[in-house]
């Protein structure tokens, strides 16, 4: 299995932190499940909890019950419901049936935040980065692929990605509430940082010589997943210490990146596992 030109273990070089970020705007999420969710996983996320009275049952209220043990802002409402969200986009008939609601802002990392917590991290780090991932339903996907697979955390450009909506964290089984979500400004400058600190990044492209069974993915990993046309971008791929693909066993040239991206994870985890047995 072929191992990084150079030694695994990288210097890790301290750096001064400087990097800062925006926060997205609050999201509307619906339904008891999701609600729930967000209340026992991350509540630090929700704004405000938002229940049509005239259609609360005993369910809602045990909703209602948690959000006030935290201390969450808890709003009743009747038509309103409705009206307040319409002003963010239109709403599915699913999302018009449900009772409850919450805002939801999801904590966003700088990557300097992302690496001091991984300094906590007692096995070797694994990171997941996107290049141009604009369609939420695949954000989604990869995103509760990444959780499954014991992503420490995922790396978003500000520009060309599709945003941490609430279709994403729906399609994402909740699984968004669980993941460190780091937003850059620019990719090729934060692999340069991650590399500092002895980070090897791994771009994943069609044409590459190299194989994800013939790499060496228990090394500190950044595995970097393109967009669903163009795949990686030719400056981001330039920085990639290595670049593998998935071998295809048939004519197909490709798959959708959020299948690729959990084949690639899960083939990361089960060399890990074989390492540690």
């Amino acid at each position: 299995m072929s191992k990084p030109s150079a030694h695994k273990n990288r210097k890790r070089i301290r750096r001064k932190k400087s990097r800062l970020t925006t926060q997205p705007q609050a999201e509307f999420v619906w339904g008891i499940h999701s609600v729930l969710e967000g209340l026992k996983t991350c509540p630090q996320a929700i704004r405000e909890i938002i229940v049509d009275k005239g259609h609360a049952g005993q369910r809602v209220n045990q909703v209602l019950e948690i959000a006030r043990e935290k201390a969450i802002p808890v709003r009743e409402v009747t038509d309103s419901l409705r009206t307040d969200a319409e002003k963010h986009g239109k709403l599915s008939e699913h999302e018009r049936s449900q009772p409850i609601a919450a805002r939801i802002r999801l904590p966003i990392m700088t990557l300097d935040e992302l690496l001091d917590k991984l300094k906590s991290v007692a096995e070797t780090p694994l990171i997941l980065a996107l290049d141009s991932i604009q369609d939420p339903h695949n954000l989604g996907a990869i995103i509760r692929s990444a959780v499954a697979a014991g992503v420490n955390g995922i790396i978003l450009p500000k520009d060309r990605s599709a945003a941490v909506t609430a279709t994403v964290i729906r399609v994402s089984a909740g699984a968004a509430y669980h993941l460190d979500i780091c937003m850059v400004t620019n990719l090729v400058s934060s692999f340069k940082v991650l590399k500092e600190y002895g980070i090897w990044i791994f771009g994943t492209t069609k044409d590459a010589a190299q194989t994800i069974y013939d790499a060496d993915l228990t090394v500190p990993t950044c595995l970097v997943i393109g967009g669903e046309e163009k795949g990686l971008r030719p400056l981001v791929a330039e920085q990639c210490d290595q670049h593998i693909t998935i071998p295809m066993q048939s004519s197909l040239d490709s798959l959708n990146a959020s299948v690729a991206a959990g084949i690639i994870l899960f083939e990361t985890v089960r060399q890990r596992r074989r390492l540690n047995e």
